[in-house]
């Protein structure tokens, strides 16, 4: 039941469409599947840290105000950055049927870069508080915690697999000069994400 439960619950991240879900259609679409799967496991890494801090006893470290702004100010202007790279370099995917050639070192780029959009983000740590914290309550410290947890990471990594997946298959019908505005939307909502969050960090401790 518990396994049950957890993957629901990771299936449920579907509809939370944050900076990093933004950032992995991009990334899917313009450098191709295996790029987007490499941001999906970064994702997926940073909740599973977030997690793991929280079920080792540390939710009052990240409770700490000096240490929630710090986390504030840092994934905002990341946020606001990668927006702006967006939009003044909104590189585009070629239509050809030749595939993307990318190194190991692009592939760890895209995955550190996954890992931090999400882990620097202090409403991830929000989120995994209240859900550890929950499951803490129904479960206690027995196998059925750490199930639960497991299969809602493998929900989520589930939601992400199919947005990396749809957006590949998708690739070939889209056409470049639209998309290169769609990437520019992108980025304008990436860096109202790093406003929004910068604005709640200071009007919360300031």
């Amino acid at each position: 039941m518990a396994l049950l439960q957890g993957y629901l619950l990771g299936l449920g991240f579907v509809i939370f469409l944050g900076p990093v879900f933004f950032y992995l259609l991009k990334c899917t679409l313009d450098s191709g599947f295996s790029s987007g799967l490499s941001v999906a496991l970064g994702i997926v890494f940073a909740d599973f840290l977030c997690i793991s801090i929280c079920s080792l006893g540390a939710i009052a470290f990240f409770e700490n105000k000096e240490i929630q702004l710090w986390l504030g100010l840092l994934g905002s202007i990341i946020l606001f950055f990668l927006g702006l790279k967006f939009i003044l370099k909104p590189s585009v995917f070629s239509q050809s049927n030749e595939p993307v050639k990318l190194s190991k070192s692009n592939y760890v780029s895209f995955f550190t870069q996954g890992f931090l959009i999400n882990f620097v983000n202090p409403f991830v740590f929000v989120i995994w508080i209240v859900i550890t914290s929950n499951a803490k309550a129904e479960y206690g410290n027995s196998n059925d915690f750490y199930l639960f947890l497991a299969a809602a990471l493998a929900g989520i990594f589930t939601t992400d697999f199919l947005k990396v997946l749809t957006a590949h298959r998708i690739k070939q019908f889209l056409r470049p000069e639209y998309l290169s505005k769609t990437y520019k939307i992108f980025g304008i909502i990436l860096i109202i994400f790093g406003v929004w969050v910068l604005y709640h960090i200071l009007n919360k401790y300031f």
